[in-house]
């Protein structure tokens, strides 16, 4: 699992919320555009421009079908927490690459959460509690990233395949962590988490 690794809401979205009264609540999906394109670029810097999940680049073109804001824990039991900046994530969009709902991720997720057994999508805490092997398969060393695995089909065989691919560059030499990572945008390349974590080292 890819994760995060967030600093404080955009200023516009603090003052968004700091308007609430008794007459009006904040709520989602938010009712002020500025508002959500701010947070969904800052949740996109906090990500490196990849998927919270399993890490692949987003494609921001299409919101809600490319990619979409995803509620960690489900807004159907944490509606207190619907537009908590810190249980909001960007993942890979709603509709699969080739049409139809997407296979993996947050659309998989749907409204599953467990409470007791959760990894906090928090870069790099959350990627080190998988294991990624030679043939781009993913395992969990807990129950919790067992069962996001199972859950969320990071093991789908076009991920797999993405990972092995990547695994056996690395292993060649043909790629390195600067292949990754452009220090001048603060964006990473399609699964950087998984060829930092092949080199030993953590995406800045």
């Amino acid at each position: 699992m890819k994760g995060a690794r967030k600093g404080s809401p955009p200023e516009i979205y603090l003052e968004w919320v700091a308007k609430e009264n008794e007459e009006w609540k904040p709520s989602y999906p938010f009712n002020e555009n500025d508002v959500r394109k701010e947070v969904v670029n800052a949740l996109h810097r906090a990500q490196r421009g990849l998927c919270v999940y399993c890490g692949q680049r987003l494609d921001m073109s299409r919101p809600g079908k490319t990619y979409h804001i995803e509620h960690f824990r489900p807004q159907g039991a944490y509606p207190h927490l619907s537009v908590d900046y810190g249980n909001l994530y960007l993942s890979c969009g709603q509709e699969g690459p080739t049409g139809g709902v997407s296979q993996t991720c947050g659309t998989q997720k749907g409204d599953w959460f467990d409470e007791a057994t959760h990894i906090e999508p928090i870069y790099e805490n959350c990627t080190q509690a998988f294991i990624f092997h030679l043939n781009g398969n993913l395992s969990g060393k807990c129950a919790g990233s067992t069962a996001i695995i199972e859950i969320l089909n990071l093991n789908h065989p076009e991920l797999n395949k993405d990972r092995e691919q990547l695994i056996k560059l690395i292993d060649l030499g043909s790629l390195d962590a600067s292949d990754f990572w452009d220090s001048s945008t603060g964006l990473c390349e399609g699964y950087a988490h998984v060829a930092f974590n092949r080199l030993g080292k953590i995406i800045p």
